[in-house]
């Protein structure tokens, strides 16, 4: 016949088995489904008509687009994206300076280019 005393120490080990059951299964889930392996994130440029292209933020680069007459100078560095040169006639897409987190966005609105961070 079981002590009185083991059945606590029962209930405890049963607990502590599915709290680590639980927290290996979280765990798993958030190593499948969490945050992007490589830890870079991207840019997506939008032209507008629903032409858009998409920029890793992983490797630096320097990308040019003629659009709608305008010549924009986009710069991917050290995992952020700028508007580094536009030829329109305010520049104030340049005064948005580096986009490097999630949700941030710039644009220039007479050439009809917009900037968002992933």
């Amino acid at each position: 016949m079981k002590r009185p005393a083991d059945r606590p120490r029962r209930r405890w080990l049963i607990n502590a088995v599915f709290a680590a059951v639980v927290l290996l299964a979280a765990g798993g889930l958030w190593l499948a489904l969490g945050p992007d392996k490589t830890g870079a994130s991207r840019a997506v440029v939008d032209f507008g008509m629903g032409i858009t292209e998409q920029i890793p933020l992983d490797a630096d680069h320097d990308y040019y687009y003629e659009v709608g007459g305008y010549v924009v100078h986009l710069q991917v560095s050290q995992g952020a994206i700028a508007f580094l040169d536009s030829q329109c006639p305010d520049h104030v897409c340049e005064d948005f300076g580096w986009l490097d987190q999630p949700g941030q966005w710039a644009c220039c609105v007479p050439a009809g280019v917009y900037v968002t961070v992933e």
